[in-house]
């Protein structure tokens, strides 16, 4: 395992770097987020030491468990899954970045603890581009009352927006999505200009996501493997 890892590893970013320098995008403004859901702290330790540094966590107690067990100065967690109200605390206290703040209830309750730990946390609002029940986010006629609410927050710092389009083998529909996502970003940071992040793209459409121009792939697959 270890040895297929650093495989994936080098695989992935070769991957970015050729297709950056393809479409003349600097490799820099990229930043790849290892999705280490129920994978055990040992491959998180070993990716970490290969390279990578920020790792995408789905679950609140997973999240609070690999914090705990690997101290380092170099390691940015993001928390990526749904975020229900009684795991607020522990994913406040534990990570670095959350990408999918969408209920003002929320919002208001990541700020209040963040607040009690003199923190401030990194956010980026899901908006649910594929209008899927079976997925969170707020509507794209939503994300801006929720931008604003988030950026009245002390203790959040809104960075940007995270989208999961709806998995399908229709190029246009699959671009039609990626560009509406891109077209609200442009739009978010002409009101605040440092909400720049776009976080979209996964191990099976990271590659249109880059084309598109998001700045953060959510790769776990590629990465670390298929889950058992």
């Amino acid at each position: 395992m270890q040895r297929e890892l650093i495989k994936n590893i080098n695989a992935i970013n070769n991957s970015i770097d050729e297709l950056c320098s393809s479409i003349n995008r600097s490799r820099d403004e990229i930043t790849l987020i290892a999705v280490s859901k129920k994978k055990g702290f040992e491959l998180v330790k070993l990716a970490l030491e290969n390279g990578i540094n920020n790792f995408g966590e789905n679950y609140a107690q997973e999240l609070q468990e690999k914090s705990s067990l690997i101290d380092s100065d170099n390691i940015v967690w993001h928390f990526i899954g749904p975020i229900q109200s009684n795991k607020v605390k522990v994913i406040a206290n534990n990570a670095d970045w959350i990408h999918t703040l969408e209920r003002e209830k929320i919002i208001r309750k990541f700020n209040d603890e963040c607040k009690k730990i003199n923190k401030v946390i990194n956010g980026c609002i899901q908006i649910n581009i594929s209008s899927e029940k079976s997925k969170s986010g707020c509507s794209p006629d939503e994300l801006f009352d929720i931008a604003k609410l988030v950026e009245s927050m002390e203790n959040i710092n809104l960075k940007g927006i995270m989208a999961l389009p709806k998995l399908t083998n229709d190029k246009e529909e699959r671009d039609h999505m990626m560009e509406e996502v891109i077209n609200l970003s442009v739009k978010l940071q002409k009101i605040y200009p440092s909400a720049s992040a776009i976080s979209l793209g996964t191990t099976s459409d990271y590659e249109d996501a880059i084309i598109h121009g998001s700045n953060m792939l959510r790769i776990g697959e590629s990465i670390f493997g298929k889950r058992s």
